[in-house]
């Protein structure tokens, strides 16, 4: 495990402070290839060379990242946290139609096939799924309440054992031997075999959903309208950037090819240069509500619910 194995656990804090300024926005309505649904386009995945919307019809739809044209159609009830890929499977979260149960799909990208639909312990809303080798993750809780548990998933869906989640957890990730999990206000890094906490890193208020490059965890802080970049190797955050001029509803984030984009709500998206740490990109107009973000073939995909609509974007 990369940077963290064996170690007591220690709080990293902010190496710099996010800067003022964001480059103008754009306008991109006007581009071309802008995709409009009588329904609310949600969370976006670029995987296994599609990339992967929930919410529209018939539930969740494989698009061509470069024509924009529906390739996989995976029929599903609404989609409830953002899906994940991993083991050679698309992975999704559905709710039930009265809203009392939530089920794990495990999802053939080939074919569209559910191949799995289980119920599983309920999972809170709009937070994430994380894949290790033989194993998917989720963050379970009640709405309104802060206890948190971290369920682990064997592949047809069974639950396999329960670790304690920190109170208020908001999203999970996987990656460099270690399970991520937010809270409002920190990022954990957690050993997947026995729950014990390796190291807490503090970050900006309203920590969620992240992304993950070769050699850092970027973490969305909603209330702040900034993105921090956590080094693996000393568990500590080593740049702020600012995304947003101000809070985001919901949001996400992604990675691109020496860039992360994040979808804001002042704006509608913004992207960082991983090489400086540096917002250099601001794309507009705003739209109401959230929605969801993924890159692929060079071109962002930007999903916008209210809006009915998703942005494709051209990165250069």
């Amino acid at each position: 495990m990369a940077g963290g194995e064996g170690r007591p656990q220690v709080t990293g804090s902010a190496a710099t402070s996010p800067a003022a300024d964001l480059p103008k926005a754009e306008d991109v309505s006007g581009l071309p290839g802008v995709l409009r649904f009588g329904v609310y386009p949600d969370f976006a995945l670029a995987a296994d060379g599609l990339v992967w919307v929930s919410n529209v019809e018939p539930g969740i739809v494989g698009f061509d990242p470069l024509s924009g044209e529906q390739r996989v159609p995976v029929p599903t009830g609404r989609i409830k946290v953002a899906m994940e890929y991993g083991l050679g499977s698309l992975w999704a979260v559905e709710l039930s139609t009265g809203g009392s149960t939530t089920s794990l799909l495990r999802i053939e990208p080939g074919t569209g096939q559910v191949l799995v639909r289980k119920i599983i312990p309920l999972v809170v809303s709009n937070s994430s799924l994380a894949v290790t080798e033989d194993t998917v993750w989720t963050l379970n809780g009640i709405f309104g309440t802060p206890a948190r548990e971290l369920a682990a998933l064997s592949l047809d869906g069974a639950v396999k054992q329960i670790h304690v989640a920190p109170d208020g957890a908001t999203a999970v990730r996987a990656a460099f031997g270690s399970l991520w999990v937010s809270t409002t206000d920190a990022v954990h890094r957690i050993d997947p075999a026995d729950g014990t906490t390796l190291a807490t890193v503090d970050t900006g208020r309203g920590s969620g959903l992240m992304t993950v490059t070769e050699d850092a965890v970027w973490v969305l802080e909603t209330l702040e309208g900034t993105v921090s970049r956590i080094d693996p190797e000393t568990d500590t955050v080593v740049a702020t950037v600012r995304v947003s001029d101000g809070p985001i509803i919901r949001g996400d984030i992604a990675a691109g090819p020496g860039s992360i984009w994040v979808r804001t709500s002042k704006e509608l998206a913004t992207g960082i240069d991983t090489a400086t740490n540096t917002a250099t990109r601001v794309l507009g107009p705003a739209v109401q509500g959230g929605g969801g973000i993924a890159v692929a073939e060079g071109v962002v995909w930007i999903t916008t619910g209210h809006g009915h609509m998703i942005y494709r974007v051209p990165i250069s």
